[in-house]
């Protein structure tokens, strides 16, 4: 389970390449047909550029940075992940802990899309509800060599006009609940500028400690 956790964010962090949609597009039929397509094309072309992907970590992170993150609502995921203790903290606190969890995050996964350029995602589904709040894509990643293909839920809601991802669920468990349940320990434990300021020296036991966590 652990290094399916592990795959759920590197595939947040590639598989989102692919779905860089406006709002009114999710309400045409074909969302789920361009979805995938765009994802087939988006994995192509990485892996032309497989050798540069596997040797210039700057290029990744820049692929990453430009293109990647801005799809993701961080501010979102990090407000669902911090609860009450979100309502709590300062602005202060509130940017720094953004900030951090991004960067340790992008730190932590980033590199290792490149030891899975031959995984696909195969989309499978999409579901919005009624008030277009809210929508659900589900994929799956095609493992191959024998391996049992792994289910990743995706869930989106409209920012400014555009849907970005707030969470994801892999093979039932949600990130975002994961992260909510182990932070939250931490924050009682240590207090919430302690949490920070750990994600900012990058400690990334926090996020193994939550990978872990879920194995059990």
């Amino acid at each position: 389970m652990q290094v399916v956790i592990k795959m759920g964010w590197v595939w947040l962090l590639a598989g989102m390449l692919s779905m860089a949609v406006t709002t009114s597009a999710w309400a045409k039929n074909e969302t789920v047909a361009l979805i995938e397509h765009a994802s087939q094309q988006v994995f192509e072309t990485l892996r032309e550029d497989a050798e540069r992907t596997r040797n210039d970590s700057e290029f990744l992170y820049g692929v990453v940075e430009e293109i990647i993150l801005p799809i993701i609502d961080f501010e979102g995921v990090s407000r669902l992940i911090l609860a009450r203790h979100w309502r709590s903290a300062t602005p202060e606190q509130r940017e720094r802990f953004v900030n951090a969890f991004r960067g340790m995050l992008v730190r932590t996964y980033t590199l290792q899309m490149a030891d899975h350029l031959d995984k696909d995602i195969r989309v499978l589904s999409h579901r919005s509800h009624q008030d277009e709040r809210m929508a659900q894509v589900a994929t799956e990643i095609v493992m191959g060599q024998g391996q049992s293909n792994v289910s990743v839920i995706y869930s989106l809601r409209p920012v400014d006009g555009e849907w970005k991802v707030f969470d994801l669920t892999v093979e039932g468990l949600s990130l975002v609940g994961n992260f909510r349940t182990n932070f939250g320990a931490e924050i009682e434990r240590q207090g919430l500028d302690r949490l920070i300021a750990r994600l900012e020296q990058g400690d990334e036991s926090l996020i193994e400690d939550a990978t872990e966590a879920a194995r059990q």
